[in-house]
């Protein structure tokens, strides 16, 4: 909570507002009840949690002029396995 109270999410709801002109924007984390991917992220990136910005969320932070620190661009196939849609339209599942 305090992270909330002094601003530290606020890419979030700034991100959020521009879903409807951007609705392939997406931020990820990895799921909170897969603790070992958390672990793994954390000890390779430092943090508690560690979010992930498609390239469409990514330039809509630069476009906004948003203060969020990238330490790193890593591909798809290392993004977790198990992981949360912090910002952006849930994923549809073909087939259900």
């Amino acid at each position: 909570m305090a992270q909330v109270r002094q601003g530290a999410l606020e890419f979030q709801r700034q991100l959020s507002a521009v879903l409807d002109e951007a609705p392939e924007l997406k931020v990820y984390s990895a799921s909170p009840f897969d603790l070992d991917e958390r672990r793994r992220f954390k000890d390779r990136f430092g943090g508690d949690i560690v979010y992930f910005f498609n390239d469409v969320a990514r330039q809509e932070s630069d476009r906004l002029g948003l203060e969020v620190k990238f330490i790193a661009e890593i591909p798809d196939d290392e993004l977790p396995r198990r992981r949360t849609v912090v910002v952006g339209l849930p994923e549809s599942r073909v087939g259900v």
